[in-house]
């Protein structure tokens, strides 16, 4: 182990600084086409092949040669909107204020490492390293726009990865986010769930009229909406707070012009709750505001939903490995345990199907998702992550991979890979209620 520490250690401020470069140029879902080329150069350079996969992906694979476990090492490489951060994109507003750039410093330093120091080779089985595409659930008309294309299946980088089968041979999944919490106070969060969520897009459609000549003779789609809003909000009192439940939304469109009554207007929303069933209670009731307020003006509504992310469940007896090799950096005191998270990961996804964990990290100063957010302490947010994970990625391969293959032996998936897709398939329809009509 020693050898893999001192080639981290000339090989993280390097990393480091291709990470920080990635900050300063943002890129959103499936249009990550820089950060893809940074991280391909650092693989080339190293003499490491790798393949482009979920239109703006990647992944590449280091094998010892010898049977044993398949070890996953996922970090992602999109943006989000953030209006105001020093570095956002000025045609999107895509800005890297949810750290996604550090998991890149984080997976990358310690993919090199491995194959710098030759840890492999008193080790079995493989490890590879997966740079997904999209996590962020936004800029949702590109997306869709690429799946009428033909060029992605699904608006998610790990549900298209799934659907591509680049998960098929890994049999533990390690990943890290920057987390939520006081970074002052902790230091890593381990075992910590999100909730999942269902997007839901609502157009009204009303009719159009003067809107001060003749304003009796449209139907305001506008006043729709807010009804619908009004009738969501009435809901809050009923939703349990064992649930972590999350209803918001924002007016994509709320007219065509301040003269004419309202004809159109579109609202994005997500349901968002700790366990499927509860997403789902929550839809019905979100449902039948949405047509509650239709039915009041009298507008037609379409409903369209998109299959958002799964809760996500971190694996017990994984998340216990890894705290072990965590202790070693940092006191019990600073390590968050079994807290819950309101927000939503397609690593959640992942944990139906593979033992999965995702270490939150510190060393980051401002909001996530908020235009101050950047990184405060390079040793937290990347150097500390990437050798605990080198630690216990020793031990998953040991052995004959002894403790990996115990962790997936005591693993029970949600759903199969089948099941799974079935489901994405069956929640992403477009619903059509005629009130117009009278019907």
């Amino acid at each position: 182990m020693k050898k893999i520490h001192e080639a981290l250690t000339e090989i993280l401020p390097r990393i480091i600084e291709l990470s920080e470069d990635i900050y300063c140029h943002p890129e959103l879902g499936f249009k990550e086409f820089r950060s893809r080329e940074k991280v391909t150069e650092a693989l080339s350079q190293a003499g490491i092949p790798y393949k482009d996969v979920a239109y703006t992906g990647l992944t590449a694979t280091l094998d010892s040669g010898r049977p044993g476990p398949g070890i996953g090492l996922i970090a992602e490489f999109d943006a989000v909107p953030t209006l105001g951060h020093p570095y956002a994109n000025k045609d999107d507003y895509a800005a890297h204020t949810c750290g996604h750039y550090a998991q890149t410093g984080v997976m990358l330093s310690l993919f090199l490492a491995i194959k710098e120091s030759g840890m492999l080779e008193d080790l079995c089985g493989k490890v590879t390293l997966l740079f997904t595409p999209g996590e962020e659930f936004c800029d949702m008309d590109y997306r869709r726009s690429l799946i009428a294309d033909g060029k992605l299946k699904y608006p998610s980088g790990k549900q298209e990865m799934i659907y591509e089968g680049v998960f098929d041979d890994i049999d533990i999944m390690l990943s890290c986010h920057a987390m939520g919490l006081d970074m002052e106070k902790y230091h890593a969060e381990i075992g910590a769930s999100l909730n999942g969520f269902i997007q839901k897009r609502a157009i009204f459609k009303g009719k159009a009229a003067h809107a001060g000549a003749n304003p009796e003779g449209g139907v305001n789609a506008l006043n729709a909406a807010n009804l619908a809003m009004t009738a969501i909000n009435f809901q809050r009192e009923t939703f349990r707070a064992e649930d972590a439940i999350r209803v918001h939304f924002v007016m994509q469109e709320g007219g065509q012009t301040v003269n004419t009554i309202p004809s159109r207007t579109q609202m994005e929303m997500y349901v968002r709750a700790k366990t499927v069933d509860a997403i789902f209670e929550t839809e019905e009731k979100v449902n039948r505001s949405l047509k509650a307020g239709a039915m009041a003006i009298g507008c037609d509504l379409e409903i369209q939903d998109t299959p958002g992310y799964f809760p996500l469940h971190q694996d017990e007896n994984l998340t216990e490995l890894l705290k072990k090799h965590i202790r070693n950096y940092m006191d019990d005191s600073m390590i968050a345990q079994g807290t819950h998270g309101f927000a939503s990961g397609d690593m959640g996804d992942i944990s139906m199907m593979w033992p999965t964990v995702e270490i939150g990290t510190a060393g980051f100063s401002g909001t996530i998702h908020g235009k101050d957010f950047k990184t405060a302490d390079p040793v937290q947010a990347f150097e500390i992550p990437a050798r605990y994970f080198a630690d216990a990625i020793e031990e998953l391969l040991s052995d004959g991979g002894a403790a990996a293959w115990r962790i997936k032996e005591a693993f029970r998936p949600v759903m199969s890979k089948t099941d799974y897709l079935e489901k994405l398939d069956s929640l992403n329809k477009s619903t059509n209620f005629i009130y117009s009509k009278g019907e």
